[in-house]
C-alpha cells in the first residue's frame, strides 16, 4: 500500500522525527524516511503469537495473516521407536575393544613393518615321544640329555680347553737383549718354551717386572714373587720343558705374556719363540 509520509521541511535530520504506520515507525535521517530506526523494531512483535495444540499424526505448523496467530500440532511420535539395545553386538568380538587396546595397537603399528624386523615370531620342538621326558628337580646350569633310553636334566658338560701354542719371531743381533710381547690367555699352563736359536728367554707377568729385572745377570736366578714366570737357556733349536708346568697369568688381566729376549746364536739371528699351553681362563 501507499503511505502518505508528512511534510519533512524544517525537520529534524537525527531521526527523532518519526512517523508510525500500520504498526511500523519510520524515522527522518534528512533524505529518506527509515524503518525501525533510532532504536525502534521495524515489527510490532506483540502483534504475533503461537497456539500449540496436541499432538496428532505428522504435525503441521500453520499461519492467520489476518490475526497474526501461528498454530503448531507437533506429530504423534508413540508408533515410532524411541529407543534400542543390540544384543548381538555384545556378543561380537567388536564390543572387547576398549581405548586401552587401541592405544596398544596404535603403539605397536607405530614400530613399523613387523615383517621386517628380523626377530624370531615362531618356534616348535619336537621330541620323539614325550613319554620319554624323566625330570627330576631341575638346577640352574642342567642341560636336557637323552641316555640311550629317556631325556634326563643332569649338569652341563665341562668342555676342557686343548693344547695350543703362540709365537713371536723378532730379528735380534748377537748379544742384544729385545722386549717381545706374546699374546696369550690371561690365565694359562705353560708346558714347553720352544726356541728356533741359543736364547735366554725370560716371561713376565707384566711389564714393571720385567723393567726391573732387566738388568739382572744370566748367572743369578730370579727372587721369588719378582714377576718372573719362566726363564729357560737354550744352546740352538730346542724346546724346553717346563716341569712342573708353570702357571703363566697377566696380573692386569690382558691376554698378554711379556718376554724378555736375549740373541746367544753369536750372529744377528731372526729368533722366534713358540710358548706350549693350556688355556685357564677366559
Amino acid at each position: 500500500m501507499a503511505i502518505n509520509f508528512p511534510s519533512t521541511a524544517g525537520q529534524a535530520t537525527d531521526g527523532s522525527y518519526t512517523y508510525t504506520v500500520a504498526g511500523i515507525v519510520y524515522s527522518w535521517n534528512g533524505e529518506s524516511w527509515e524503518a525501525a530506526g533510532a532504536g525502534a523494531s521495524a515489527t510490532d512483535r506483540t502483534l504475533f503469537s503461537v497456539n500449540q495444540n496436541a499432538a496428532s499424526g505428522g504435525g503441521s505448523l500453520a499461519y492467520n495473516n489476518n490475526s497474526g496467530v501461528f498454530d503448531y500440532t507437533p506429530p504423534l511420535l508413540s508408533g515410532y521407536l524411541t529407543s534400542e539395545t543390540d544384543p548381538v553386538y555384545s556378543a561380537s568380538a567388536a564390543a572387547n575393544v576398549t581405548a586401552q587396546k587401541i592405544t596398544n595397537w596404535d603403539t605397536a603399528f607405530g614400530w613399523g613393518d613387523h615383517a621386517g624386523a628380523g626377530y624370531l615370531t615362531s618356534a616348535s620342538l619336537t621330541l620323539n615321544n614325550l613319554s620319554d621326558v624323566s625330570l627330576s628337580s631341575s638346577q640352574t646350569g642342567q642341560v636336557l640329555t637323552y641316555n640311550g633310553a629317556s631325556w634326563i636334566n643332569q649338569n652341563a658338560p665341562v668342555t676342557l680347553a686343548s693344547r695350543t701354542t703362540a709365537l713371536v719371531t723378532q730379528t735380534i743381533s748377537n748379544g742384544a737383549a729385545v722386549n717381545l710381547t706374546i699374546t696369550t690367555p690371561k690365565t694359562y699352563a705353560l708346558l714347553k718354551v720352544e726356541t728356533s736359536a741359543a736364547a735366554w728367554v725370560t716371561l713376565y707377568t707384566d711389564t714393571a717386572s720385567r723393567t726391573a729385572d732387566a738388568g739382572r745377570a744370566l748367572t743369578n736366578d730370579p727372587l721369588p714373587g719378582s714377576g718372573v714366570l719362566a726363564e729357560v737357556i737354550t744352546t740352538g733349536n730346542a724346546t724346553q720343558l717346563i716341569t712342573p708346568g708353570v702357571i703363566g697369568f697377566n696380573s692386569a688381566g690382558s691376554n698378554a705374556t711379556y718376554a724378555k729376549v736375549v740373541n746367544r746364536s753369536g750372529s744377528t739371528q731372526s729368533i722366534s719363540i713358540t710358548l706350549h699351553y693350556v688355556q685357564l681362563e677366559a
